[in-house]
């Protein structure tokens, strides 16, 4: 019976991710990634060993990293996932200290052996098999920490998300953080974002997540108490009314927050001095139950799904022009791809300067000539 060794060896030259997690007693880091890097143009590898939160990486040439993976991690976690261009295979640990190889665990996928074999190209910051045991609570991995198959496109949304965040932070050497998700309902971004800063980056995070809903939110709470997660909770509140945090932040996040409810968090980011924002807005009615003809923009108001395309990018446009005055550097950018889902396009804003009106005065008198009302722009100007 070939060993785990003898299979890792067999897989490096097409070795995407390996991933040893569910430590046992005598495993001395909780989790541990190893992925391939280039080095002065060589192939090496890079072990990402995590201890208390707190991320640890050592970079290895083929023969350090077998005896790295012979000395400290052979027979010391209870799962292994050696993720491969032409597929990806599980190990579970046995009593006797011998791996049982579970089969393959490549990720599911419809549409045939084309969409899989792009995917196995897409290799997710957030692989299937990681060890994020509140994905399971959540429903969106099995127990197995495979996907579950109707949350493939949750997947790839919250996947999609992080890389983003993952883009902005690359650069940002950990130290503390305040992250706040408006409109977090079922909170799989929420989960995901803290164990993105807290586990694998190392940041010392202080994450809230709002939502109406009460029930949504107790079982959240409770899914973070399970996991030790002591920094994440969540809190019933209304952006539009409640009282929320009243320090700065330094970012926020809002997937789907539905309507004006994007605006009234957006205003608040800005209010209290977010550094980043990345919101992706969910329904925008607005503009088109407001708007009416008055001017040359008037042949866009005859049809109603022309009227209401053209209502929901105006939405977006004033609400990137608003950020803008407001000294951040504002990025609209596509989010997910439309098939996927038609809420696909993501406001991503960093904080770069002072606040200076340049754009306000052409998005009031856009407004007052269509005599449509836009939530962001009205809270700008009461300021």
């Amino acid at each position: 019976m070939p060993t785990l060794k003898n299979e890792l060896s067999a897989s490096l030259p097409q070795l995407s991710k390996a991933v040893f997690s569910q430590p046992t007693d005598a495993a001395e880091y909780e989790k541990v990634t190893i992925r391939p890097i280039r080095l002065g143009g060589e192939l090496s590898f890079q072990a990402e060993s995590i201890r208390d939160k707190k991320a640890f990486h050592l970079n290895l040439d083929e023969k350090a990293l077998l005896r790295f993976a012979d000395e400290t991690l052979d027979g010391r976690y209870r799962q292994v996932l050696l993720i491969r261009s032409d597929g990806s295979a599980q190990y579970v640990l046995r009593r006797d200290g011998s791996y049982r190889k579970s089969g393959k665990s490549s990720v599911p996928r419809p549409g045939g052996e084309s969409a899989a074999s792009h995917d196995r190209e897409k290799h997710y910051l957030l692989a299937e098999g990681e060890y994020i045991p509140a994905l399971v609570d959540l429903g969106v991995f099995t127990p197995e920490l495979q996907i579950v198959k109707s949350k493939y496109d949750k997947y790839r949304q919250i996947n999609r998300f992080v890389e983003l965040i993952d883009d902005a932070f690359s650069g940002v050497e950990p130290g503390k953080l305040t992250v706040l998700d408006f409109g977090c309902g079922k909170s799989y971004l929420t989960f995901i974002l803290y164990y993105y800063f807290a586990v694998k980056r190392g940041f010392d995070v202080d994450m809230i997540g709002y939502d109406l809903k009460e029930d949504a939110v107790e079982r959240c709470n409770a899914i973070a108490r399970k996991y030790g997660y002591d920094k994440l909770r969540f809190l019933v509140a209304d952006v539009t009314k409640d009282r929320l945090w009243d320090k700065e932040i330094d970012l926020l996040v809002t997937l789907h927050a539905c309507d004006t409810a994007t605006d009234y968090a957006l205003d608040f980011a800005v209010r209290h001095n977010a550094n980043y924002i990345f919101s992706v807005p969910c329904c925008q009615h607005e503009i088109n139950q407001t708007i009416r003809k008055g001017g040359d923009l008037d042949i866009l108001l005859k049809h109603g799904i022309i009227k209401e395309r053209l209502s929901a990018l105006l939405t977006d446009a004033i609400r990137a022009d608003v950020l803008e005055d407001m000294g951040y550097a504002v990025d609209l950018i596509e989010f997910i791809d439309f098939a996927h889902s038609p809420k696909n396009l993501m406001i991503r804003a960093v904080r770069r300067r002072s606040a200076r009106e340049k754009n306000l005065p052409r998005c009031r008198e856009l407004a007052e000539r269509y005599g449509f009302t836009q939530t962001l722009l009205s809270l700008t100007d009461t300021e």
